[in-house]
């Protein structure tokens, strides 16, 4: 557990977003990390080294200049969809039709392009790819597949996750 909130802490300070958004996340996993450490006593030691950790990060941020985080680049797209076309095309449609994006106020081609820009690949167009998920059969909870399958394995963890929080 630790060493994930590690790694996610020298990612966040390494991207883009800056100073607040970093320090943000480091006030955030020591506030975790001091609960963890309160509900297992035998972890206190290896929490206290990370907290440590934590602390030096949080002393290097204030003296790092915000220039630094604006200039910092990605060399390349980091992210890879592994699956298929059509799910990702699902994914933006639901994201659309959910309006959870610029307020709903954004278009399927300009939602599509910059989430394939974001794992990599070429626009394609997006309506042919729906006119295919329109004619899928409505067996097995409708057509929407992709995000079907996404909410139960979702809904699977949250349960799982449940049971460990339970079980401590």
């Amino acid at each position: 557990m630790s060493i994930k909130l590690i790694a996610i802490n020298v990612d966040v300070c390494s991207c883009t977003d800056g100073k607040p958004m970093a320090f943000a996340t480091l006030s955030y996993t020591e506030i975790e990390l001091n609960a963890i450490s309160n509900e297992n006593p035998k972890v206190s030691i290896m929490v206290g080294k990370v907290l440590s950790f934590i602390h030096n990060m949080q002393k290097m941020l204030e003296d790092m200049p915000s220039s630094e985080f604006k200039t910092a680049k990605m060399s390349g797209p980091s992210l890879k969809w592994t699956d298929g076309v059509a799910n990702l095309v699902e994914l933006v449609y639901g994201l659309v039709e959910m309006g959870c994006v610029n307020d709903g106020d954004v278009t399927i081609g300009n939602l599509g392009n910059q989430v394939f820009g974001l794992f990599g690949l070429d626009p394609i167009p997006y309506s042919r790819t729906y006119t295919n998920i329109k004619s899928r059969s409505v067996q097995n909870g409708g057509r929407a597949y992709f995000l079907t399958e996404m909410r139960q394995m979702l809904n699977e963890r949250i349960d799982q996750d449940a049971r460990i929080m339970r079980g401590r």
